[in-house]
């Protein structure tokens, strides 16, 4: 019995120290920054196509 709980709290302390680490790294880490790519080249394109089936669904959400 003696045996399972030294792995069982040396599965924990590993369990802890991992959780440790990545938090860690995560404040550390460098700050992530957004880069202008500047406006759109076609800003009168058409994402979507109105069709019945799409009608019938925003009909739907009503």
């Amino acid at each position: 019995m003696k045996q399972n709980d030294e792995k069982r709290r040396s599965f924990l302390k590993q369990i802890f120290a991992g959780t440790a680490v990545v938090a860690g790294s995560a404040l550390i880490g460098k700050k992530a920054t957004a880069q202008e790519t500047g406006s759109p080249k076609h800003s009168d394109e058409v994402l979507y196509k109105k069709t019945d089936a799409f009608k019938q669904y925003y009909d739907s959400l009503r």
